[in-house]
């Protein structure tokens, strides 16, 4: 009787430890127009609102900080993309910092275990020889992730990337990472984290090139449509990915 009072207050802590992180988000100031600069591809006013952020942070807060690291991801994510990798160092060393501390006190997080394998998945694309010594570091924080908390969205985001970009001699499987790509969506909806979530709407993204990229074509559409249909105006989507897929294949 009394083991099974400590499950049900463990669980109930968890639950309410979810929630309370759910609607600080919810709440946080930056969410909204955080999503409206990625939509518009306005990374000066992302960075903007990061550095606010930065400022701003309460470093007794998990949340908060939770938050901060999910903005420098997408702007070290950016910043690879856009080949300024002596900036995107930065970020990865400033985000790996505050990780490494709350991993200190939560090594147990799932979310952080993910953004972990995540960044050092980052250092990876930045130097691909990199590769041979720091994948296998990378996809251990990722998997333990989900060993803990297979629902967990990061850490299915974070197995869907790299399955996807991985090499297929290296173990890499697009089809594979379409599972963890649905995983993750289907678990930001089931929470209710949808309206103005660049990273959900992100994932839908990701998910939608990984139909694609294994010839699903129709349901490359139907994805794309689905992202037009919940966010308007997403001009990556709307003016790129989708006109451009339609065009490949004719329809």
């Amino acid at each position: 009787m009394e083991r099974q009072k400590y499950i049900t207050r463990s669980i109930i802590a968890i639950v309410t430890l979810l929630f309370s992180i759910q609607l600080s988000f919810s709440q946080s100031p930056y969410r909204d127009p955080i999503y409206k600069a990625y939509s518009r591809g306005k990374m000066d006013k992302w960075f903007q609102l990061m550095d606010s952020c930065e400022k701003n942070v309460n470093p007794n807060s998990f949340e908060e900080q939770l938050e901060l690291i999910s903005y420098y991801y997408g702007y070290t994510a950016w910043l690879i993309g856009a080949e300024k990798d002596d900036i995107a160092e930065e970020y990865i060393d400033k985000s790996e910092e505050i990780i490494d501390q709350l991993l200190e006190k939560s090594p147990d997080n799932a979310t952080l275990l993910a953004y972990k394998g995540a960044y050092i998945a980052f250092t990876i694309g930045i130097s691909n020889l990199k590769a041979i010594y720091l994948g296998r570091k990378s996809m251990r924080y990722i998997d333990k992730s989900i060993e803990l908390d297979p629902e967990n969205i990061q850490g299915n985001i974070e197995k869907g990337n790299s399955m996807y970009y991985r090499p297929s001699a290296f173990g890499g499987d697009k089809a594979e990472a379409i599972k963890y790509y649905i995983k993750a969506v289907e678990s930001f909806e089931k929470q209710g984290l949808v309206v103005n979530n660049w990273m959900y709407i992100n994932t839908m993204t990701a998910l939608g090139q990984a139909y694609e990229a294994t010839d699903q074509i129709q349901l490359a559409k139907s994805c794309y449509e689905k992202i037009m249909r919940i966010f308007p105006n997403f001009m990556w989507v709307e003016d790129e990915l989708y006109p451009d897929m339609l065009k490949r294949n004719n329809l």
